[in-house]
């Protein structure tokens, strides 16, 4: 802020801690530059653009101009690479677009474009654009196999959108190259799991169980009994395990280091790109454009070459999410979004933790970050 104003770093420490402000007095501290009504500004605009008085403006809104076909410009022609999208929490099974637009990535659906991507020998390069603060330890686990099988056939470079993190990093980890923004929160290489023990809540309900159980463990994630001392350190052992012998080995392969160091830099800790660049996790900055050019220089495409952006996973139009074919489970998913989005955000919130307990139920691990982190 201070390079962009022109003040120094201790001017715009006091100015935000005087804030808020009139807009009439941040022009005056040179927050900003102008105040003006929206006439007057078209006014200004008309001047500069060098439009007569008695011109009428013209202007175009964001959906129009994104409907405008590259093509029709001479643009995206030229050797296709694959971007494909990895946005939301990961988990197995199909990737989910809810009406109120909250995405999710299936290990299922993501693992497929990126096997059809590497199979499909017109498209050069592939480029997923990862934006996930991770999930299941299982699901992240088989698309970072999809990676590795892709990238033995044509480069694969990552592109870090506002979070790569945990298993957002586990799928990432393995690419040939690594783009991401300075302020990209990476990182948070490390596992965590548990299970919710709810013996009060079913006493308060009138509710008792009984199990038969053979085995020493077998009732290990009883959800009404505390693990036993052998049972935790069984659960711990599996948990290491996940961390020591998957997670870190495979970050440690994809970005050439022992895992010694990564041990180090992990442990669940929480990276932004410039940190994570520092430490490498990340090879250089730059946005999705930035790593289409990349993909572009490991695919041997000429400099004056053009490319063809093939984006994978084809979006689905609302029409084919609401009847599209599918078994009973699918529908009955597709049901439960449509009441989650009824529900207040911060309720839509306590319903994802309330499955990620019921995961961990079961026994999944998670890779995950260890906090939400909303910047406003």
């Amino acid at each position: 802020m201070a390079k962009a104003r022109g003040k120094s770093a201790q001017d715009i420490r006091a100015i935000i801690d005087d804030a808020p402000y009139s807009s009439a007095r941040a022009k005056e501290l040179g927050l900003i530059d102008g105040v003006a009504y929206r006439d007057e500004l078209d006014k200004e605009l008309k001047t500069k653009l060098g439009y007569k008085e008695s011109d009428e403006l013209r202007v175009v809104n964001g959906p129009t101009y994104s409907q405008v076909e590259p093509e029709s410009l001479g643009l995206d022609k030229g050797e296709k690479i694959a971007v494909i999208y990895a946005t939301g929490d990961i988990g197995s099974g199909k990737s989910e677009n809810s009406p109120r637009g909250a995405q999710s990535i299936g290990s299922e659906t993501l693992s497929k474009a990126i096997k059809d991507a590497g199979e499909d020998k017109s498209i050069k390069a592939i480029v997923i654009r990862v934006d996930s603060p991770g999930g299941s330890g299982l699901a992240s686990d088989i698309i970072w196999h999809a990676v590795e099988g892709a990238k033995a056939k044509k480069p694969v470079v990552v592109s870090m959108s506002d979070v790569a993190a945990s298993g957002g990093y586990y799928i990432s980890a393995g690419a040939n190259k690594i783009i991401a923004e300075p302020s990209t929160i990476t990182g948070s290489i490390g596992v965590f799991a548990g299970k919710p023990v709810v013996k009060g809540f079913y006493d308060w309900l009138g509710i008792s169980n009984e199990w038969v159980l053979r085995g020493k463990q077998a009732g290990m994630f009883r959800e009404s009994e505390k693990f036993t001392p052998e049972e935790r350190a069984k659960f711990e052992d599996l948990i290491k395990k996940t961390y020591y012998e998957d997670f870190v080995p495979k970050v440690a392969k994809g970005r050439n280091k022992t895992p010694e160091y990564v041990d180090s830099i992990a442990q669940g800790r929480v990276w932004t790109g410039s940190q994570g660049l520092e430490r490498g996790l990340v090879d250089e900055f730059g946005g999705l454009d930035r790593a289409v050019e990349v993909a572009k220089e490991l695919a041997k495409i000429p400099k004056d070459k053009g490319v063809h952006r093939v984006i994978l996973p084809y979006p689905r139009t609302l029409i084919q999410e609401l009847f599209s074919e599918g078994d009973e489970t699918r529908i009955q998913a597709k049901q439960q979004q449509a009441v989650l989005a009824t529900l207040p955000e911060d309720a839509r919130r306590a319903v994802r933790y309330m499955i990620l307990f019921d995961r961990m139920q079961r026994g999944d691990a998670s890779l995950l970050m260890p906090f939400d982190l909303e910047i406003k």
